[in-house]
């Protein structure tokens, strides 16, 4: 994969988690940590986050902690001049 590609594949996915940590401090202040996380109509959580990581999201304040996973997960962004492998 070339450096361009991957560097921007990385550079994508912390702005990703930078607007899922802006989208939950909004949900916060405006619902409070208590409102259910859920798809309508069903008994499901968030499934996908609990299949890969085994962390229930019931609640809002349950995402905190997965946000906190991911960013342990992200690489740090490379610099222009690193030539080196990073995937």
């Amino acid at each position: 994969m070339s450096r361009i590609i991957a560097a921007a594949a990385i550079r994508g996915a912390h702005q990703i988690v930078t607007q899922a940590e802006e989208s939950l401090k909004k949900a916060l202040e405006e619902h409070g940590p208590e409102k259910k996380v859920e798809f309508p109509n069903t008994g499901y959580y968030l499934p996908v986050i609990y299949a890969m990581t085994g962390m229930e999201v019931r609640t809002l304040k349950d995402i905190e902690p997965v946000l906190v996973r991911t960013k342990s997960l992200l690489p740090p962004v490379p610099e222009d001049r690193l030539w080196l492998p990073y995937l």
